[in-house]
């Protein structure tokens, strides 16, 4: 299988042509360059992304029960070979304005299991607010999405979930989100005292 690298971001796409566009830069495909010659040593870039947001555990017995709001911050490794024009594997800024347009969704936002009681009742005040379906204030708005794991609500600032939003499952959601652009060596999400990992 060839590969081409991303001559902007450094990101490596693996195929038998270039791809139309990058999808971490976002430049055209004739940006690409075929990767030749011998095998270099491989880095990662780390990237940091913060998410402010509010979540419960259904059916937990303990304070975990209640909605209550935490500071998580996700950890990005991509894999590749430093770009020798501008001396990055990935530019940390590209990794992250990228990821960003799928998790500014959780930013600021209330994460609920699909089976919660409270997620109707919810929506009907936000729909009696007048805010349901956005708001002039509501000005980070992220990619909709709907997978097997979770679905956003963009205008109205909430993910609901399949899984209990614990560190573990909601790094799941992140890698599924983001796993098909970026070459991910390894996430680590870190909410409170508790952290996950995942390496690929």
């Amino acid at each position: 299988m060839k590969k081409w690298v991303c001559t902007k971001c450094g990101y490596i796409h693996e195929g038998e042509s270039a791809p139309a566009s990058c999808p971490v830069c976002h430049v055209q495909g004739s940006k690409f360059k075929e990767k030749t010659g011998g095998e270099k040593r491989l880095l990662n870039s780390v990237t940091k992304l913060n998410i402010q947001y509010a979540h419960r555990f259904l059916g937990y017995i303990g304070e975990a029960q209640y909605l209550h709001g935490h500071t998580g911050t996700l950890t990005i490794e991509v894999e590749g070979e430093v770009n020798s024009s501008n001396g990055f594997v990935v530019a940390c800024n590209s990794v992250k304005n990228h990821a960003w347009e799928y998790l500014v969704n959780f930013d600021h936002a209330i994460i609920l299991q699909k089976e919660d009681p409270i997620l109707p009742e919810l929506l009907k005040v936000y729909e009696v607010q007048g805010i349901k379906d956005g708001s002039p204030f509501n000005t980070s708005v992220g990619v909709d999405f709907d997978t097997d794991l979770a679905k956003a609500y963009p205008k109205c600032r909430l993910v609901v979930v399949k899984k209990v939003a614990t560190c573990e499952n909601l790094l799941e959601v992140f890698y599924s989100l983001l796993k098909d652009t970026l070459n991910i060596k390894k996430m680590t999400f870190t909410s409170g005292d508790n952290a996950a990992s995942l390496s690929v």
